[in-house]
């Protein structure tokens, strides 16, 4: 029966060196999630002016009479 006491210390140092890793890997997880979700609103800031439409201002070809000179 030496095998009955042995399994329980066993198992309770199994859970412990478990717990760290786990822990480990929940914060983790919740800083790269965080991390995307900053990359993803980023590349929504830069692409937001990729669609809006290009404006085409007329070129005067004669000079406005406020800047011609009167002397």
């Amino acid at each position: 029966m030496p095998s009955a006491v042995l399994n329980p210390i066993s198992l309770e140092l199994l859970v412990s060196l478990a717990t760290g890793p786990l822990l480990l890997g929940l914060v983790g997880g919740k800083v790269i999630s965080e991390v995307f979700r900053d990359i993803g609103q980023l590349s929504e800031e830069v692409f937001r002016g990729d669609r809006l439409p290009l404006l085409k201002f007329p070129i005067p070809s004669t000079p406005a009479p406020d800047t011609l000179n009167n002397d």
